[in-house]
């Protein structure tokens, strides 16, 4: 067995391992994938019937009281501000 012939099988050892090392890295990447799919849809300690607070911004209040409370005009007269009083009760703000 010639120096060649060594050099020639080191050679081909040397790319059947390089082979191996990228099929593993590629079988190990597609599974870390899955994994990582399969968390992303996984319900961590969220039950169906709670709902999101509709809050804006925030501020602590939802959509239609914001919009209540921005449509304010100091200068309404008493009833106008009876309807507005209960509007915000119906509303819950």
């Amino acid at each position: 067995m010639s120096i060649e012939d060594v050099a020639d099988r080191a050679d081909v050892w040397s790319e059947a391992i390089k082979k191996i090392a990228k099929a593993v890295t590629a079988a190990g990447v597609a599974l870390a994938a899955a994994i990582g799919g399969l968390l992303m849809w996984w319900p961590f300690g969220v039950s169906e019937s709670e709902e999101p607070p509709a809050l804006i911004g925030g501020a602590g209040f939802g959509a239609q009281c914001s919009q209540l409370y921005s449509a304010i005009d100091h200068n309404w007269t008493e009833g106008q501000w009876t309807v507005w009083e209960q509007l915000r009760k119906d509303l819950g703000c």
